[in-house]
């Protein structure tokens, strides 16, 4: 079968839906389909299949997306793919695949994180409404088999906002490397890696990884660290345009000794052998493949009920799943707790991370076009 597969950037070294898209490819290819990707901009060659550029004459950003949603499944149709699926927000693909909820529910959700009058403009300004009309389309379209869903979070928001029928909506969860992700190799390795950071090897250390430092609650945690009755570290890898707020919020709780921002990383797996546990208490993630991937290196994670990755938690983890991030008291005793025990949890995180390996990711995802007829 021929397959399209539809995105807006394409990087074969990107994260987050680029790399899904690479994924994907690969099952789909070893499985003997014939793949095209399609998007409006291009970081590189796949190697394996080929790349479509779908340019346009849009001069704007919001002009460019309403282009692109509309012309990638007509180019890819014209080609005679025989199933499209797109990774991107489009008109008219036979699979859509929603890493990120519905938009109308993230521009609802910023509140949480944005100041209040950002938040009351932010559903005004013309690209966020362009968003949200292409999505309902997109949903609507008489062409749409089937949506696949990265959590039961994202799936049930996806039937509430566009009334779909249940059996046309799937979850499907991300994988995680197992090979790239590893608990730590040696007690040595352990201290170089600590030493780099400058922390003494008998010091918690609580990573933290991710870029959008207020929709991942970092504010709330730099809080519940000011509480613990213990001298652990803070390590932050990511980017945040308002980073020195957050520096500075860490000053007036006298932590800046023990917040180390490091800035963004491609070497994260090395922190994560290097740290005791992992927190991300976002306030909105469709996912969270970052926390999965702190469990597949052995590292007890905390999260929040805003989270989809919170869906697959062991029973001896459902602890350290916060049910409000903004209820910082509470975070700092689950915290505490989560980081005394860290130890005793690390095989049970081993564990339930290779239940979710990509190759059982790539299964599934057969199984569900093939399911499409």
């Amino acid at each position: 079968m021929k397959i399209a597969l539809l995105t807006r950037r394409f990087d074969p070294q990107g994260g987050g839906t680029e790399r899904d898209l690479m994924v994907t490819a690969r099952y789909l290819l070893e499985a003997g389909h014939r793949v095209t990707a399609y998007a409006s901009e291009i970081r590189g060659e796949s190697g394996d299949f080929p790349v479509k550029r779908i340019g346009t004459l849009a001069p704007t950003r919001t002009g460019r997306l309403f282009a692109f949603a509309l012309a990638a499944p007509a180019a890819a149709r014209r080609d005679g793919n025989d199933l499209v699926l797109s990774f991107a927000r489009t008109v008219g693909a036979d699979v859509l695949r929603s890493g990120g909820s519905a938009h109308a529910s993230y521009v609802a959700a910023a509140r949480r994180w944005r100041g209040r009058i950002s938040a009351a403009v932010m559903p005004l300004l013309p690209y966020h409404q362009a968003q949200m009309i292409i999505e309902r389309m997109a949903f609507r379209s008489p062409r749409l088999k089937l949506a696949i869903a990265v959590s039961n979070l994202v799936r049930d928001d996806l039937l509430a906002r566009f009334g779909l029928d249940a059996g046309r909506v799937v979850t499907l969860y991300n994988g995680v490397d197992l090979e790239r992700f590893h608990p730590a190799g040696t007690d040595a390795r352990r201290c170089r890696l600590r030493a780099d950071l400058g922390i003494p090897a008998n010091i918690p250390v609580v990573l933290f990884v991710g870029n959008g430092f207020g929709r991942k609650g970092l504010r709330f945690l730099i809080e519940a660290m000011a509480r613990l009755d213990s001298h652990a570290r803070l390590v932050v890898i990511g980017a945040d345009r308002a980073e020195r707020a957050y520096r500075d919020l860490a000053r007036r709780l006298n932590l800046a000794p023990r917040v180390h921002f490091v800035g963004t990383r491609g070497d994260v797996e090395n922190f994560f052998e290097a740290a005791d546990a992992f927190a991300m208490p976002s306030l909105f993630e469709p996912f969270g493949n970052v926390v999965m991937e702190a469990m597949a290196s052995g590292l007890p994670a905390l999260t929040s009920a805003q989270s989809g990755v919170a869906e697959l938690m062991p029973a001896a983890m459902e602890r350290y799943v916060v049910p409000n991030p903004r209820d910082v008291a509470d975070m700092s005793v689950r915290l505490h707790e989560m980081v005394e025990a860290g130890e005793e949890l690390r095989s049970t995180c081993r564990e339930t991370a290779e239940q979710y390996s990509w190759d059982r990711h790539g299964d599934n995802l057969l199984g569900i076009l093939r399911s499409l007829g």
